[in-house]
């Protein structure tokens, strides 16, 4: 609240970090206004995502972290405001611990403000309030005993902001915060009355509010520094004219084309220059002493939002189109800008809904943040108790890193290795919170059924030692998750294709737009196709990539036909909700049942379908079985096919380490094809995953890489999300009236040299 001092108590205490009043921003006396210069602020955020490349980070900062504040320290006079991502400076601790001295002395001299905010740079609203507050305080924890000084504001990961988080950010002590003009305007300011700052609250609870220019981030670097220069000049005679901008660091030598542009061809040291040149008028200063000198113009209220091409990827891919279709209408209306300004697409959690595979690693982290708050209340007792939690609480925070919950051109939903790092991070926190537990005697097997994805429909969730797994009678009882955690892995960890906004410019076959003549085309404006024929790979899954998937079929189809998705399948029994007749923990067993119609030759054919799915585990060796059974009162005059779908994503489809194996020949993960034989092997001698299959009757194999088109920085790209395998067995008209098959796994982990290869 305001007027008092905030602090943060851990559940054994108070850890002693002190934060400042946010009201003590703004209570210096005002300076002569006649005389103010114009004030430039400068927030630069820099950011990698948990489980990225390390050649990758190394790389952005030879490009860009590295001589950034090489030109900055060249230049004593310009004052900036600085955020890393707390995975960033650790990794900055790691391998270039001089960089981490360097940003000391810059900020000791006073050049440099230290901002904080989440640690593991999470989408704020995504996460439980109480993590909210430890996010930020590992980060001002970090930023203290490093810099030696208490962040004041906060960098609010990919300005997603909703007004229920003023409350939560003034509680962590944070006093301020930067936020797009897009947010300022859709609240219904006008463009010049963002200018300076505002304040607003939460049940009382206030916070200062930036507003980040959009012409300052589509001129910097982009353009001559003279553009920027004249932005600036706007501001002059006008009182405390602000002009505050918050963007990536990467942009000044990541992006492409900006290194050169930035470093090789001096445009950084040239507009530093030229910021100094005019001193007489314009003055760079932090976030923080800014506010100390000026106190808000007012209250404010902000909606939801983002920055506009975030609200663009959040909406459906159909109305993301529409959406688009709007902005570049307005571009030609006399007065265009006016309508503009009220044109937002969807908010961030838009991107729950429209991609299911986010959501259920959402809820999964969600879970497993209650089932730690409550293992806290109840007050374990013991250094090995207190050690579990701490690190179960550090693993929670980093399966929250934001990057692999959305996707635009830098969201890392379609990144199979992000997405597995955040899973990774989860499975470990679920791992020792599990050995909190173990002390509570109960059922090997612990099973829930609850909605707990938010869907509407109840999942089954299958818990052991040993394995995870959520069961889906509403999606064609099928298995969206196995979590092998003894790999700290989820087996499946697929995407569905489904049509996205970009396909139509794939479609187009467009290459690299031209650069504006003053610099590189900013990443917005620049569209690139990184290989040839991605078009053809623009094929929409029917059903979400989920495991154990049951497909009757004509018997004349092909693997090219499962690959194509030509199958023709009975929809009801594949994607249509199913019975759970049995549920036994004990045993580990799941019966669903399923009734269809099947018109074969113009004949309608009734179908019973008896799904059983057993799970049981030993140390580190799972075992899985599925039985599946088909039966018809009368004969079907053709011959049919019945399939059950595995998916497993093992992340490299031509690594050497990773591949099938069978009747002795050993293909990489990319292989599309059939494969006859009773077994097949599928190897990942990274993680140390070997998941053995066995089907009976003897099957036809069928395997297809499941393959989508991303979108990133870089341009459009190809991206393995796992590999399809169909055990295909054939029923012989007219003979048949009850068809069984099993498929089983046994999941172990093992290393290179333990078997994996024979």
């Amino acid at each position: 609240m305001t007027g008092s001092q905030l602090f943060f108590s851990n559940p054994q205490g108070n850890d002693g970090l002190v934060y400042g009043s946010p009201s003590h921003l703004g209570t210096s006396p005002p300076r002569n206004r006649t005389l103010s210069k114009v004030s430039f602020v400068l927030l630069v955020h820099a950011h990698q995502p948990v489980g990225n490349f390390d050649h990758v980070i190394e790389e952005a900062y030879q490009k860009s972290y590295a001589p950034f504040v090489r030109v900055l320290e060249n230049h004593p006079q310009i004052r900036v405001s600085l955020h890393y991502s707390g995975i960033l400076l650790e990794w900055f601790e790691r391998q270039h611990p001089k960089y981490i001295k360097q940003l000391a002395r810059l900020t000791t001299r006073g050049q440099v403000e230290m901002v904080g905010g989440g640690y593991y740079e999470p989408i704020l609203p995504m996460i439980p309030d109480r993590d909210k507050l430890a996010q930020i305080r590992k980060m001002a924890l970090f930023l203290r005993n490093h810099f030696g000084e208490t962040p004041r504001g906060g960098w609010v990961a990919e300005r997603v902001w909703e007004p229920s988080l003023a409350r939560p950010l003034a509680e962590a002590g944070v006093e301020y915060v930067l936020l797009d003009d897009t947010h300022f305007l859709a609240a219904g300011l006008d463009p010049s009355e963002l200018h300076t700052t505002y304040i607003t609250e939460e049940a009382g609870f206030s916070l200062r509010l930036v507003p980040s220019l959009k012409i300052l981030r589509y001129t910097i670097p982009f353009q001559d520094p003279d553009a920027t220069i004249g932005v600036l000049r706007e501001g002059i005679g006008k009182a405390e004219a602000l002009f505050a901008m918050g963007d990536d660091c990467e942009k000044f030598g990541v992006w492409p084309g900006t290194y050169d542009h930035c470093y090789t061809h001096g445009w950084l040291e040239r507009f530093l220059g030229a910021v100094q040149d005019n001193a007489e008028w314009l003055e760079t200063t932090t976030v923080s002493d800014y506010l100390a000198a000026h106190p808000p113009r007012g209250r404010v209220y902000l909606p939801n939002a983002s920055y506009p091409e975030m609200m663009e990827w959040a909406l459906p891919a159909s109305a993301a189109g529409e959406f688009k279709a709007c902005l570049d209408e307005s571009e030609h209306l006399q007065n265009g800008e006016r309508f503009r300004r009220f044109l937002r697409g969807g908010m961030w959690r838009t991107f729950l809904a429209k991609y299911p595979e986010s959501n259920q690693v959402q809820k999964f982290m969600l879970s497993l943040s209650e089932r730690l708050e409550a293992a806290r209340l109840a007050n374990p007792q013991g250094r090995e108790a207190v050690r579990l939690l701490s690190e179960a609480e550090d693993h929670l925070l980093a399966g929250q890193c934001n990057d692999p919950y959305w996707h635009g051109i830098f969201g890392g939903l379609y990144a199979p290795h992000l997405r597995s790092a955040v899973i990774r991070h989860l499975i470990q926190a679920e791992i020792l919170l599990d050995r909190l537990e173990g002390a509570k005697k109960g059922p090997a097997i612990r099973v829930e059924t609850e909605d707990f994805d938010v869907d509407g429909q109840d999942e089954v969730l299958i818990r052991h030692s040993t394995f995870g797994m959520v069961l889906r009678p509403a999606d064609g009882g099928t298995v969206s998750s196995l979590r092998f955690k003894p790999a700290s892995a989820d087996l499946v960890n697929s995407l569905t294709r489904r049509p996205e906004a970009y396909h139509e410019l794939v479609r187009q076959k467009v290459m690299t737009h031209d650069a504006p003549k003053e610099g590189p085309a900013s990443i917005h404006d620049r569209v690139v196709t990184k290989e040839k024929n991605l078009g053809e790979l623009l094929r929409y899954d029917h059903y979400l990539r989920h495991a154990f998937r049951t497909y009757v079929f004509p018997a004349a189809k092909t693997w090219q036909d499962f690959d194509y998705l030509h199958l023709e399948e009975n929809r009801e029994l594949a994607g249509g909700p199913w019975f759970l007749a049995a549920a036994k923990a004990r045993s580990g067993t799941f019966e669903l049942r399923r009734e269809a119609m099947w018109n074969c030759n113009g004949k309608d054919l009734p179908l019973r379908a008896t799904k059983t799915l057993k799970t049981q585990a030993a140390g580190k060796t799972w075992k899985l079985e599925c039985q599946t059974s088909l039966a018809a009162d009368q004969t079907c005059p053709a011959p049919l096919a019945l399939g059950v779908e595995l998916i497993f994503n093992l992340l490299a489809p031509d690594a050497p380490d990773r591949y099938f194996l069978a009747n002795d020949i050993r293909r990489p993960l990319e292989f599309k094809g059939e494969i006859e034989g009773t077994s097949l092997l599928v190897v990942d001698e990274w993680q140390r995953v070997r998941i053995a299959l066995e089907a009976r009757p003897k099957p036809r194999w069928w395997i297809v890489p499941v393959e989508t088109i991303s979108q990133s920085e870089s341009g459009f790209e190809r991206v393995y999300q796992g590999s399809a395998i169909l055990a295909v067995w054939k029923i012989d008209a007219p003979a048949w009236r009850d068809m069984q098959c099993v498929v089983r796994a046994e999941i172990t982990q093992v290393g290179t040299g333990d078997g994996t290869t024979t």
